[in-house]
This record gives structure tokens, C-alpha cells and sequence, in this order.
């Protein structure tokens, strides 16, 4: 009887700390992926100040790709342009034409420390840039190995968004399809609440899913319900059975998002 009740007290000592265990690695989950959101603000705003500065010594330059621009930054002296360094990074024709412009800007001359200033803050913006690299690859490592159905189902980025949102996997597995739709849009919902003149969100965090995204928005509600029917199974799975089953979530998604485009087709031709 003794040796019993030892053994279940150390069943349920075991299993303690693997929940504890578990709830850590949501920790972590959820910190990498706030990281990445600060590193992105950071970053954002960070680009907008260096244009603007450097738009005094060179403002011709432009890039719609911002970190191409930074980087830019860091290799053009309009003085003595290397041709060949500038190739590498935006191709020949691109060097050629930067190059041409660089002759005749109307920029300001600046000194050689006020210059040393601009490509300070543009390398401080490349090698934040690095580091939220490194953070999204740690991030879809932790994603596939704590919810391997649902970084499957909706994508590493997407369930690490989810969990980190609502606090811990454990969480996330008891929320109902509606609520997962949501997750993200919070404020949008508060304002439906507030007003039923304004329609409800259809989707959240889950928008960034290239099936939705790319969907019209006509269908992007109904590609919603089902990608989030889909990732409440996919949760309950990762959280409690610890089964793999993201082939046939998959494939019965595919398959739903298959009849909702076709049946939008069809509503389009006639």
C-alpha cells in the first residue's frame, strides 16, 4: 500500500514538472516573439530617421526595400563611389544609375563626422536586422517543437503569435474556434461591442495566413472560420493527446478552402 502511494505521488511529481516545463518553453516562446515585435518597431522607426537624416547629404536615394537601404548607407561615399561593392548589393544597372545620380545630387556636403554619424545609425539598423533573423529562426524552432500540429496547420510564425497572445498553448487549447478567429483584434471587437453598427472582425492574428491575405475579401471570413476550426483541433492535439494529426487537419483544411473558392467562382460568373 506504502509503495502505491509513493508511486502515484511520484506520477503526478513527474507530471507537475513537465507542465512546469512546458509552461517555461511557452515563456520563451512568447518572449522571443514579443522581442521580434520591438525589434520590428524599433527598426521601422529607427529607417524613418535615417532617411530623413540622410536625405540632407544624398536625397535622391531611394529603396522601398528599407534594410537594401541601410546597407546603402553604409557603403556610398559620393566622393568615391566603388561601383563594384554597390553592384553586389543592387545589381550593375541599379550601381550604374545610383552612381550617375550621385554626380549631380543636390545634397549638402557633410563632414566626415557628420557622415560617420549617418552610417553608425544605418549599421545599428542592419545588425538589429541580424538579430531579429536569428530570433525568427529560434522562434519557428520553438513553435515546431511546443505546437508542431498548429506550425504546421497555420505556419511557425502564426502559432507562436497565438500562443505568445494568449499567454501559454494551454490557454490557447481551451479557447473556442470563434475566439482564435479574433486573436488580435481585440480593439475592433470592442468597438462591434460598443456599436453593432460596425461589423465584427473576421479575423485577427490568423490574417497573415497567405490563404486568407491573398483571398478576396469576400471570402476571407469564411477561409478564416475554417483555417480557425482547424487550429483549435491542432492546439487541443499539441496541448493534451501530444499527436501528430497536422496531415489530416491539412488536407480537410485544403479541401474546405478548395469549396469556398470554387463556390465563390461560381457566385462570380453569374
Amino acid at each position: 500500500m506504502e509503495r502505491s502511494n509513493k508511486r502515484a505521488r511520484f506520477l503526478r511529481k513527474s507530471k507537475e514538472s513537465v507542465k512546469e516545463a512546458m509552461r517555461s518553453r511557452d515563456m520563451l516562446l512568447a518572449g522571443v516573439t514579443k522581442a521580434i515585435e520591438t525589434l520590428d518597431k524599433t527598426i521601422n522607426l529607427l529607417e524613418e530617421q535615417l532617411e530623413e537624416w540622410y536625405s540632407i547629404y544624398f536625397p535622391e536615394l531611394k529603396s522601398t526595400d528599407k534594410i537594401k537601404f541601410a546597407r546603402l548607407v553604409t557603403i556610398l561615399d559620393l566622393d568615391d563611389i566603388d561601383e563594384k561593392e554597390l553592384s553586389s548589393l543592387v545589381g550593375e544597372k541599379k550601381a550604374s544609375e545610383i552612381s550617375a545620380v550621385a554626380k549631380n545630387s543636390l545634397g549638402a556636403k557633410l563632414s566626415a563626422n557628420d557622415l560617420a554619424q549617418c552610417i553608425a545609425l544605418a549599421k545599428s539598423i542592419v545588425s538589429l536586422d541580424k538579430q531579429r533573423s536569428q530570433y525568427e529562426e529560434y522562434q519557428k524552432k520553438l513553435a515546431e517543437e511546443l505546437c508542431p500540429n498548429v506550425s504546421e496547420v497555420a505556419g511557425p510564425e502564426i502559432a507562436a503569435k497565438l500562443v505568445a497572445h494568449v499567454g501559454s498553448l494551454y490557454k490557447l487549447a481551451l479557447l473556442p474556434a470563434s475566439a482564435i478567429q479574433v486573436i488580435g483584434a481585440e480593439k475592433a471587437l470592442f468597438k462591434h461591442l460598443k456599436n453593432r453598427k460596425i461589423p465584427p472582425p473576421k479575423h485577427g492574428i490568423i490574417f497573415q495566413h497567405v490563404r486568407i491575405s491573398t483571398s478576396p475579401k469576400k471570402v476571407r471570413g469564411k477561409i478564416a472560420r475554417a483555417l480557425a476550426n482547424k487550429i483549435t483541433i491542432a492546439t487541443k492535439a499539441d496541448a493534451f493527446s501530444k499527436r501528430r494529426i497536422s496531415a489530416q487537419i491539412k488536407k480537410d483544411f485544403d479541401e474546405r478552402y478548395n469549396e469556398i473558392m470554387a463556390q465563390y467562382e461560381k457566385e462570380k460568373k453569374k
